[in-house]
């Protein structure tokens, strides 16, 4: 009988179990390269499902993805008053144009007609006005449009008097009233005279520069003016002067409280030439301004700094300003009510021959297209 050697059989052993490991790891690798590879977007797919967040989560918009702007550099004017500039302000100082591919400088100016008129002479391509001269520009013929609001003003359209002479509106006979032409002041005047039936040839009026209203009331040149805020709040403080209305509230001895004497919004508009070839760039500072309305609406302190620092106004100033102002992009039935009684009130008073179309003035398109929601009024 053969004996198997010990040493031999171990060797043989090992040889056999080399050969099967051999075998098997052929086979796996065959099956390997006989599958097809995976693709780019089903490896994405894995990687997302493998991962803490949903796979729809994962996918993330680019640069590239996004529609290309036309330009990525803009000039965007405002008055140089926390009525007008906020959103721009919050939009630049947040870096939220730069998050939308955009470089803007924005440029301040001292009222609304010197921002319109940027606009028309092409220097600017987007501005943030009053109402007033937009309407008034518009009525003349030239091919500007407003896209958005930027906020509603009515609150700080105020009527400031010398107090030793004037107690109630009435008073305002023979007395000599400031106030800076083709701007929300001079209508909020007008409303005011037609209001309490006063006689606008009784009442000596002088137009000047928003500059120039408080020295002139300082200097007592003149007894009482008509101006937005913070310089009507600057004639109380600084030169003795009453608040004795605003257009959302009546400080007149015996009839104070709540009214809604005047309305008037600040709107950023463009030149038709422009939006028309600029779209996409244009939708890209909506969405801007868009993320500064939500952030000044959460943050109003943080803000009311940026546009302290920036308009060089006292933070509590315009901590008391964002508390009458709204800011908001939203065109409603509201804006449009309002822009129609003004342009209705300009051609009575001849400011304007003929009320400008609002249906061709008001440009939506840009805006429903960054939001939806934001636009409830239709042409």
């Amino acid at each position: 009988m053969h004996v198997f050697n010990v040493k031999s059989t171990r060797t043989l052993t090992i040889t056999l179990f080399l050969l099967i490991a051999l075998l098997a790891t052929a086979c796996g690798q065959t099956q390997q390269a006989s599958a097809p590879a995976a693709s780019p977007a089903a490896a994405q797919t894995s990687a997302a499902q493998s991962s803490d967040k949903p796979a729809a989560a994962a996918v993330t918009s680019t640069p590239s993805a996004a529609a290309k702007l036309e330009t990525t550099s803009l000039t965007i004017g405002s008055g140089r008053d926390p009525q007008l500039s906020p959103l721009l302000i919050i939009a630049k100082e947040q870096g939220f144009f730069q998050q939308e591919g955009l470089t803007v400088d924005i440029k301040l100016f001292a009222a609304g007609p010197d921002v319109v008129s940027a606009i028309a002479s092409k220097s600017i391509q987007l501005g943030s006005t009053g109402d007033i001269p937009p309407l008034i520009a518009k009525a003349s013929g030239l091919p500007l449009q407003a896209i958005a609001q930027h906020s509603d003003i009515s609150g700080v359209q105020t009527l400031v008097v010398n107090p030793d002479k004037i107690k109630k509106p009435e008073d305002l006979k023979g007395k000599k009233v400031a106030y800076v032409s083709g701007t929300a002041s001079e209508a909020f005047f007008l409303k005011i005279v037609e209001k309490y039936g006063l006689d606008l040839g009784t009442i000596q009026s002088f137009k000047v520069g928003p500059t120039e209203i408080l020295p002139a009331f300082q200097k007592k040149d003149v007894d009482a003016f008509v101006i937005w805020q913070p310089i009507a709040a600057k004639g109380v403080k600084e030169a003795g002067g009453f608040q004795l209305l605003t257009a959302t509230q009546s400080y007149v001895p015996g009839a104070e409280g709540p009214q809604a004497l005047f309305a008037s919004y600040s709107l950023l508009v463009g030149h038709k030439d422009f939006l028309d070839k600029n779209p996409e760039t244009t939708k890209a500072a909506l969405r801007a301004l868009r993320k500064a309305a939500s952030f000044i609406k959460s943050n109003p302190d943080e803000s009311a700094a940026f546009v302290s620092k920036t308009l060089e106004t006292d933070i509590e100033t315009i901590k008391s300003i964002f508390l009458l102002n709204k800011y908001a992009l939203n065109i409603t039935p509201q804006v449009v009510d309002s822009l129609t009684s003004i342009s209705t009130f300009l051609l009575k008073n001849e400011k304007i021959k003929a009320t400008p179309d609002l249906k061709e003035f008001i440009q939506t398109s840009y805006l429903k297209a960054v939001d939806p929601a934001l636009v409830t009024w239709a042409p």
